[in-house]
């Protein structure tokens, strides 16, 4: 069976962003099955073919089936997907496209069978319309590798058997034509993954602090403003006592892997879900989804405690504290932030003048 994707251990993420561009292609879709609708009516109207009545009605069903998942997709209750959904829709994608795929094939079929000879060039125009639709929109191989062979395939065996040698060498460059679709699908497709990883490691990247590898400034800003409203957590700030000191006597380079090695113990101390940030210089944040007060004060006491053991520097002692500002916030509000955020520095502030290597809750409402 086809994979639905073509580059291994694609992340969830991006199959699913794949998935719905599925369903952005009405446009194209309702262009199509216009041209398979109206090329039917004709048909049947011109011959009176019993059958081609049928595809026609087949035809209008199939149509609106795929018109109806498009709509469902985009008004679905919840936006946001989990893989398991999202490969249900592309499921429900793919079983309507083969189905429409399938009339196109059976009128394929109905026209040489009968003779219909003014039919013919209406099935290679709905075959074609449909691979090269399908091979520069559809972002899942299987999906395309599958419709091209059955639209294609179709007319390729419908018109080896005419027995008209005119017919059967169109068939064999449109064979040759399927392959190309293979190839180039594939090729599209792979490509197109490969953006995509390429853009969310670039997205990640730029949420990233270089130096230490935790969340930078911009990460820390989006996770602060994506907490639910109304939903309890607490923001801990924190600076560094002394580092100046051991920068300006070790140098830059062991200033920088001082920073590191404090970023690892204030990572030690946090839970699953909490999001620990260097804003920059000696500063760091912590964001505590769910923590009240008294469950701050205990994780900023465990930093400052981790901070305080001594640190050994490119082979050199150094020592350095931290201070920490908390604030609780039990009623959060994106309009808050500002606030927020400075009530915590002006913790920050009173913890380091109370005598620093401590922290201070804000007193801030």
């Amino acid at each position: 069976m086809l994979s639905r994707n073509r580059t291994p251990d694609l992340p969830a993420s991006i199959e699913i962003e794949i998935v719905s561009s599925l369903y952005g292609a009405l446009p194209q879709i309702l262009c199509i099955a216009a041209g398979l609708v109206a090329g039917s009516a004709i048909m049947a109207v011109r011959t009176g073919d019993l059958v081609l009545w049928m595809i026609l009605a087949a035809a209008v069903v199939t149509s609106l089936a795929r018109i109806v998942g498009i709509l469902a997709f985009h008004r679905r209750r919840t936006k946001a997907l989990t893989l398991a959904q999202a490969h249900r829709w592309e499921d429900a994608y793919a079983w309507t496209a083969f189905a429409f795929t399938g009339v196109i094939a059976a009128l394929t079929v109905r026209i040489f069978q009968a003779g219909h000879v003014d039919g013919y060039i209406l099935a290679v125009g709905l075959t074609m319309a449909l691979t090269a639709g399908s091979s520069a929109r559809t972002m899942r191989f299987w999906i395309c590798a599958t419709l091209s062979t059955a639209a294609l395939g179709t007319l390729v065996v419908c018109m080896l058997l005419t027995g008209d040698l005119l017919l059967q060498s169109m068939a064999l460059l449109l064979a040759l034509y399927l392959y190309s679709v293979y190839e180039s699908s594939g090729h599209i497709v792979q490509q197109i993954e490969a953006v995509l990883v390429a853009e969310r490691e670039l997205d990640i990247a730029a949420r990233l602090d270089p130096l230490t590898g935790l969340a930078n400034r911009r990460a820390f800003d989006e996770t602060l403003a994506g907490l639910t409203t109304g939903s309890p957590f607490a923001l801990l700030m924190l600076d560094l006592d002394g580092f100046k000191a051991v920068n300006d006597r070790l140098g830059h380079a062991a200033g920088d892997d001082l920073l590191r090695q404090v970023a690892r113990r204030f990572s030690e101390v946090i839970q699953e879900g909490d999001t620990l940030a260097r804003l920059g210089g000696d500063e760091f944040a912590i964001i505590l989804p769910g923590a009240d007060a008294s469950a701050a004060k205990a994780i900023a006491d465990r930093s400052v405690a981790a901070v305080a053991k001594p640190f050994v520097v490119f082979g050199s002692p150094a020592h350095v504290g931290t201070s920490v500002g908390i604030k609780a916030v039990s009623k959060g509000k994106p309009e808050d932030l500002d606030a927020i955020k400075g009530a915590a520095d002006e913790a920050l502030y009173a913890a380091k003048r109370s005598g620093k290597g401590r922290a201070a809750l804000s007193k801030a409402a």
